[in-house]
């Protein structure tokens, strides 16, 4: 009598194979293919590290790893929609050779045109208000990774920023804290005004003691901001799909539409040309177009106040 056996799934053939890094993978390659080619991997190993902080295992990429980093590539200043795809294209291709050569079970990647097509879709997410309210309110996986991303929303701070943000960059200047910080994309100067909400932040932080040294922020592995913000996003209700520069853009967009000088934000935002801030600005024109609506009901509100008093003979 024959016995069934149950097929292993992906993730547990997976196991059985060596892990070995996306670095190791691209050095094996750089003998057998041309240099224009290897200048190319190597590009896309230095992204890879910028998104993930750290050498990638090729077990450890899977398919939301592919989406986020189709993401980053999309909001990375400088590196345009084609770009873009070849760095997908070389991605898919190492992994392809690591299934070939039994270093994993299979290529988690998905088709590079849902990547793109996805990551287009959702280029111009941010946040309102009320949705930042929301998040408040939501526990996420990891409180670091919430306060954090919060904490961007009330400064506009990159990512890179705020992992390397320091307490000595809080400064107290005539009775206003200050947060004056060297960018690391741009190594530039920024000077950011803290309000209540980034000071409440800042508390809490040091209140729960998740603060250690020198630096504010003690933050998980980039893939694990992005899981966890994933997961906080769909607790909070909030069908958007949120990566942690969505906090910088919700910061402008928030900024403008209260009524802040776009020239201030830029500032704040430490853009270099005030038209990185204008690309922003263009996102919310569906809040002007709202504040339109709420001017018109004025009038006609009006207008029917005075035909409600008219017909009781009224005089307003």
């Amino acid at each position: 009598m024959k016995t069934y056996c149950r097929p292993e799934t992906k993730q547990e053939n997976a196991l059985k194979h060596k892990p070995i890094s996306i670095q190791k993978l691209v050095q094996l390659r750089l003998p057998k293919i041309k240099s224009h080619t290897a200048d190319v991997d190597l590009s896309l190993l230095k992204h890879l590290k910028t998104f993930s902080g750290k050498d990638i295992n090729a077990k450890d990429i899977d398919a939301d790893f592919c989406h986020g980093f189709a993401q980053y590539l999309a909001n990375k200043v400088g590196i345009k929609p084609g770009s873009a795809k070849t760095y997908l294209q070389k991605l898919h291709a190492i992994l392809q050779e690591a299934v070939e050569m039994g270093y994993t079970a299979y290529n988690p990647m998905p088709p590079i045109s849902k990547l793109i097509h996805k990551t287009l879709s959702h280029e111009k997410d941010y946040l309102n208000a009320d949705e930042v309210k929301r998040l408040q309110k939501t526990d996420s996986p990891h409180l670091i990774t919430k306060l954090a991303f919060l904490f961007s929303c009330f400064t506009g701070l990159r990512l890179s920023d705020i992992e390397t943000l320091k307490w000595t960059d809080i400064r107290r200047c005539n009775n206003i804290y200050m947060l004056v910080k060297i960018q690391v994309k741009t190594g530039t100067e920024v000077r950011i005004p803290l309000s209540k909400q980034a000071l409440k932040i800042l508390a809490l932080v040091q209140n729960k003691k998740l603060s250690k040294g020198e630096n504010v922020f003690i933050l998980h592995s980039r893939t694990t901001i992005a899981t966890d913000l994933k997961a906080w996003a769909k607790r909070a209700g909030i069908d958007k799909h949120i990566t942690f520069h969505v906090s910088r853009i919700s910061f402008v967009t928030l900024s403008i539409a209260a009524g802040i000088n776009i020239y201030v934000v830029s500032k704040l935002c430490g853009h270099s040309n005030v038209k990185t801030t204008q690309i922003y600005a263009r996102m919310i024109e569906s809040t002007y177009i709202d504040a339109i609506i709420l001017f018109e009901n004025i009038f006609e509100q009006k207008r029917k106040n005075i035909q409600k008093a008219q017909k009781f003979n009224l005089i307003l």
